[in-house]
């Protein structure tokens, strides 16, 4: 992999796979939820679908026969941190698509007519959300556990924020966030490696730096519990743990303590709560990392006559995890993380978003011979040292969407926990 910096200092990241007949390229912008205000929330967001409306000399329905005409995919998606334009086409398409994509990055239309459509599809996408209750309940535990910090964010925004947007909201945001300082170029396939340094240079070389790159302040996180009554058939639950940011080395400590308590089929919240005692539909147990943040969570689906035994039950396993888990369930979590990153590499739209995400929040990326070292050498004692942060006294929090039962009886269940 090769690394070349422009002037304005626009990060490009070449990584070269000749033997294949495709090439994948990604565009990583510093700009989400995270780095916006109550009044702007989900301009991040709108600019992504508002990119693919057209810009000064290409229609929208141009941009998408241009696509269709090359046979390749250009997407784009929006996080709390950042925000990605991506393609994947033939190699000989190569040039054809980064011209695009240059285009709708640095000159969008963004006309009134488009936006008003647009804002009504935005709407759309946001009643999507809470139209399903496990991402409603994310969506929730978020908010309360990062209160104060727009991390805790929907990257939507909300139904005011999205009809106060206007052409001179985005233009504003985008002259501050859609800067070299804020972006990294990756391409991953088999490409020619003078072609697409030109056109890096000959698309994004005129942009100024503005003395802007990707700062952030760790947010403080929250203790509670939250009740969202809704009329479902089954409750959603989500249990908030400590967790550790982005670029903390214990990341993957705490990464496996999750696998190995409800991330795998064998895991043990898997095995005990649903397929001995039958008690949910699904459970998860995952880690979420952000740059100065991080949160371990379990989620569940159930019904509300079986919420009490599944959360004593949930409690007791947690409780208990630190001193039990094994040396055994610690390489099953290592195999199957990498395996996961093994298969994740042979993509090159997977390996252009390992190193694009990591240059751009992390300021550096890790080699594969790195990565799988990291992986490999996190010790059993690592494990148990992160369990019990994750699961001291007194540091659970829970959003509960459906049935609900009352806060003072999701207390009374949980215990000294809350």
């Amino acid at each position: 992999m090769e690394q070349i910096t422009l002037s304005n200092g626009l990060r490009i990241f070449l990584e070269p796979r000749p033997w294949l007949k495709s090439c994948a390229i990604g565009l990583y912008i510093g700009s989400g939820a995270r780095f916006e205000t109550p009044q702007t929330l989900g301009v991040s967001h709108c600019i992504e679908h508002m990119l693919f409306k057209g810009t000064e000399s290409l229609s929208a329905r141009r941009i998408a026969e241009i696509n269709d005409d090359t046979g390749g995919s250009l997407n784009a998606y929006t996080a709390k941190e950042y925000t990605c334009l991506y393609a994947r086409v033939l190699s000989c398409h190569t040039q054809t698509i980064f011209s695009v994509l240059a285009d709708m990055t640095l000159h969008p239309a963004l006309r009134q007519q488009e936006l008003e459509t647009e804002k009504n599809v935005i709407l759309e996408e946001r009643s999507s959300y809470e139209d399903s209750p496990e991402d409603l309940c994310m969506d929730m535990f978020y908010e309360s556990y990062w209160p104060q910090d727009m991390l805790g964010q929907n990257i939507v925004g909300t139904c005011e924020s999205i009809a106060s947007m206007t052409p001179d909201t985005i233009r504003a945001h985008m002259q501050t966030f859609y800067v070299p300082e804020r972006m990294v170029v990756v391409f991953s396939g088999a490409f020619d490696r003078d072609e697409v340094c030109a056109l890096c240079e000959k698309y994004f070389g005129a942009l100024r730096g503005t003395g802007n790159p990707l700062r952030y302040t760790a947010p403080r996180t929250a203790q509670f519990i939250r009740t969202v009554p809704k009329d479902l058939q089954q409750n959603v639950l989500t249990l908030g743990f400590p967790g550790v940011p982005l670029e903390d080395n214990r990341l993957h400590a705490y990464t496996y303590a999750c696998a190995i308590l409800g991330g795998t089929g064998s895991s043990r919240l898997f095995q005990r709560i649903r397929e001995e005692m039958g008690l949910v539909y699904s459970v998860d147990a995952f880690h979420t990392a952000f740059l100065g943040t991080g949160v371990s969570c379990v989620s569940m689906a159930l019904s509300a006559a079986k919420e009490k035994a599944a959360l004593e039950e949930v409690m007791r396993l947690c409780r208990a995890f630190p001193d039990s888990v094994t040396e055994d369930e610690l390489e099953r979590a290592k195999m199957q993380a990498l395996a996961a990153v093994t298969m994740s590499l042979e993509s090159p739209g997977s390996s252009a978003s390992r190193i694009g995400r990591s240059a751009l929040l992390l300021g550096r990326v890790p080699t594969e011979e790195e990565l799988f070292e990291k992986l490999r050498c996190v010790t059993l004692d690592d494990v148990r040292s992160a369990a019990r942060e994750m699961f001291r006294g007194g540091c659970v929090s829970l959003c509960a969407v459906g049935k609900t039962k009352t806060e003072k009886r999701y207390r009374s269940i949980l215990g000294s926990e809350v």
